[in-house]
């Protein structure tokens, strides 16, 4: 089991700011704009402070409230999303390869980095398939244990490194589940090493199943992965060369940041 020192135990924060944080992430990802009430009831915190949450976030720029009562997220945002974006440098710089690997398999693509205690996903380029998968988004980091491109990243760290990605994606689960994970997920990460390539079918998403290689840095590091995501039933079809697609276009990945090894070798 995976332990933690007495320094990296978690610090203590503070509650108003998460709701805040949370109330934020809400309004950004729900399909439609929400009513306050529904916020409340979605985060289970009473519509007292819901109010006072909305107020503070409204004040400050990063949320409006239009007529019929619907949130939506303010102009502020953009402060902190053009943050984001400007630190990206490897996501711009790779952008190119992820849209030609999207062009060539037409599903979606994307590239993600190792960044602290995660894989985060740095450009998204979505398939021009008429049904394509979505959601992913630049900034996404977590369960590493279940998507492909976390353990494409995964497969080549060393035990320490990999051992903290693991224990901030496990945290919520208690020690039988993780103990589970964690054996299974050993056999998984060896087959990575040896093939070059990680797979995920619909572990960490329903109907949808994902490829990822990893790329490396000029000292041999891994750095990052390239995906593709594509429904379940497409994949099944065309599998050899999605692998191939994915598994060169990380090869030309890990040659921009000068690694010149073998790189990903696709292996079914």
């Amino acid at each position: 089991m995976i332990s933690r020192s007495d320094s990296e135990k978690p610090r203590t924060t503070l509650q108003t700011a998460t709701r805040a944080l949370a109330f934020l992430e809400y309004v950004a990802q729900s399909p439609e704009p929400p009513q306050l009430k529904e916020v409340a009831a979605a985060l289970e915190i009473n519509i007292t402070t819901c109010y006072h949450l909305f107020n503070t976030l409204h004040q400050a720029g990063y949320l409006v409230r239009v007529s019929d009562g619907s949130l939506r997220i303010g102009g502020r945002a953009a402060v902190l999303y053009n943050g984001l974006v400007r630190n990206f440098a490897l996501g711009r710089d790779l952008h190119p390869v992820v849209e030609e690997l999207s062009a060539e398999t037409n599903e979606t693509a994307y590239v993600t980095s190792l960044s602290g205690d995660g894989v985060v996903i740095q450009a998204v380029v979505e398939g021009k398939q008429a049904v394509r998968v979505t959601g992913l988004y630049v900034g996404f980091s977590g369960s590493e244990h279940m998507r492909a491109s976390g353990k494409a990243v995964l497969a080549h760290l060393p035990d320490a490194a990999r051992n903290e990605i693991l224990d901030n994606a496990l945290r919520a689960l208690n020690a039988k589940e993780r103990k589970e994970i964690l054996a299974n997920l050993h056999g998984e990460l060896a087959e990575v090493r040896s093939r070059g390539w990680a797979f995920d079918d619909r572990y960490f998403a329903d109907t949808v199943c994902c490829v990822s290689a990893p790329f490396f840095s000029s000292a041999g590091d891994v750095a990052g992965s390239l995906a593709v995501s594509m429904p379940a039933e497409r994949f099944a079809t065309g599998k050899a060369g999605v692998i191939d697609a994915v598994c060169r276009a990380a090869a030309q990945a890990s040659q921009a940041l000068g690694h010149h090894g073998l790189g990903a070798v696709a292996s079914a």
